[in-house]
């Protein structure tokens, strides 16, 4: 009989080792490693998302570099090495390990996560105990079943009864595992082989890049009583949109667009469980129906008890001292990396704000601005404000300032009003940072024009004192236009207008081609 094997081994060109050797081979043992030590996590926008716009937690294009330090107490030989608790979008083609006495020899994403839908793929052909509820007497009762099928398309159970679809009978019942299948995990691992030469305790730093996570800088900011500075503060909005949290770690954001290529992420290996049943011919067969809550789950409250309850108020509580100053952004490559000063918990499924900056009694600019194009006749229309700042240090700012939203708020008499939403670009050192203040129903612009790409602009100004309006007009590397009676000057590409338009007056620019 072995030499049909060895024959067949041949043919197929397959090794065929001996039976003593093949008992000899050692075998690895498995270890796991200490739950993180400490944890880092390093966040980068997504950079498909809206300027400005929120994250959403069910499409968070941004990714991590998630570092962790971890312990493992190694024997002499080959061992696998497990980091259970990664996080769920982790890539594992980059993840580096760092520490391990014999370096690693083999690295794998166990993708055999505990779900509904992983517990009965495991269980095929395996009893489990069925708890239904009796058609006839409503009476809820356990007893064995043997899943034969599942979980793609549905659950098959045979019973005593027959065999069945599970969740098919209206009524409530679910399956009982005895115990979890081999080879599932309650957390995604990260595992790899590793050959010691020596039995040691080693401390060994695992990073890796996960998706699922997405950051944005929020900024508020307060005009002051003078009407000359602002007060500005900016949240860093955090989103992870992993089934893992990470705990007390030390947090970074990267702000600026960096090369960037599709990466296929892990995906679940047993897909979510649904079960689909055809109609059981009753009248009442399509009603959704609605599990009794579990005994554990029910709250007994004053309304259900019959008697009112009565509040005591909590005393205040006391407030916690301000948090420290973020610190200045650093560099990172041509990008900066923006670090929360304290440890925080980015919290699974969740998002989270903490300080980003804060700058007091800026002073600014008020403009008005529109855009118009050649040619175009338009009604006159309401121009935009905006509050401009030099980001410079001698004017109150100068470190570079991440793209975000922005909310500008008024003070008067001890009453805050919103008066302007917008969005932020980066804005690095030097350069202007601008603010949406809403638009001015006493400064509007008109513009009658014709098919040559002629047009007459026409400011009007009802308030009772001057104001600088900035017409833009066409697009960024148009041709040039010719405008007699006024200079234009390009201001980010685009030729512009600028005028100073009389308390109670108008302004005329007759420009074309």
């Amino acid at each position: 009989m072995r030499g049909v094997v060895a024959l067949l081994a041949m043919l197929v060109g397959v090794p065929v080792m001996p039976a003593t050797a093949q008992a000899d081979r050692p075998t690895s043992k498995t270890v796991a490693a200490s739950p993180p030590r400490h944890v880092s996590v390093t966040v980068y926008r997504n950079p498909h998302r809206e300027r400005g716009q929120a994250p959403d937690l069910r499409y968070l294009g941004g990714f991590a570099v998630v570092t962790e330090t971890r312990t493992i107490r190694l024997q002499a030989g080959e061992a696998v090495v497990t980091f259970a608790g990664v996080a769920g979008g982790i890539i594992p083609a980059s993840a580096i390990i760092t520490g391990l006495p014999g370096g690693t020899v083999e690295k794998n994403r166990d993708a055999r996560l505990l779900s509904p839908a992983a517990l009965i793929d495991g269980s095929l052909g395996r009893h489990v105990t069925l708890t239904r509820t009796s058609r006839a007497t409503g009476a809820v009762r356990s007893e064995d079943a043997v899943i034969v099928a599942g979980p793609a398309g549905g659950v098959v159970v045979r019973t005593t009864q027959g065999v069945e679809a599970l969740g098919c009978s209206g009524l409530p019942e679910r399956p009982v595992y005895a115990k979890i299948p081999a080879g599932l995990s309650a957390q995604p691992v990260l595992s790899v082989t590793t050959r010691s030469p020596r039995a040691t305790t080693a401390t060994v730093t695992v990073s890796y890049l996960a998706s699922k996570f997405d950051w944005v800088a929020s900024y508020v900011a307060t005009i002051a009583a003078d009407g000359r500075t602002l007060d500005l503060f900016a949240w860093m909005t955090l989103a992870n949109g992993n089934a893992e949290s990470f705990a007390n770690a030390d947090v970074q954001v990267v702000a600026g667009r960096l090369e960037r290529r599709e990466i296929r992420a892990y995906r679940a290996a047993v897909a979510g469980l649904r079960l689909d049943c055809y109609p059981l011919g009753t009248t009442t067969s399509d009603l959704q129906t609605v599990d009794a809550p579990e005994r554990d789950d029910i709250v007994v409250t004053g309304s259900l008890m019959g008697a009112p309850v009565m509040m005591r108020a909590a005393p205040a509580p006391v407030a916690p001292p301000p948090p420290p100053p973020p610190p200045p952004p650093e560099d990172l490559g041509d990008l900066k990396l923006y670090r929360v000063p304290e440890p925080v918990t980015v919290a699974a499924n969740q998002m989270k704000q903490v300080a980003l900056l804060s700058r007091s009694r800026v002073p600014f600019e008020r403009r008005y601005r529109s855009q118009v194009q050649p040619g175009q006749t338009i009604a006159e229309t309401p121009v935009r404000i905006e509050l401009r700042m030099q980001n410079e240090t001698r004017a109150g700012l100068g470190l570079p300032l991440p793209a975000g939203s922005t909310a500008l708020y008024v003070e008067r008499d001890g009453a805050r009003g919103l008066i302007g939403l917008g969005r932020a670009a980066d804005t690095p050192t030097g350069q202007r940072f601008t603010l949406a203040a809403g638009t001015s129903p006493g400064v509007l612009v008109r513009q009658v024009g014709d098919r040559t790409g002629h047009a007459v602009v026409t400011l009007s100004n009802a308030n009772p004192f001057p104001v600088a309006v900035e017409i833009g007009i066409g697009r960024a590397g148009q041709k040039a236009f010719e405008a007699p009676t006024a200079a234009l000057r390009r201001v980010d590409g685009v030729q512009t207008w600028t005028a100073t338009v009389p308390a109670n007056g108008t302004a005329t620019l007759g420009y074309g081609y």
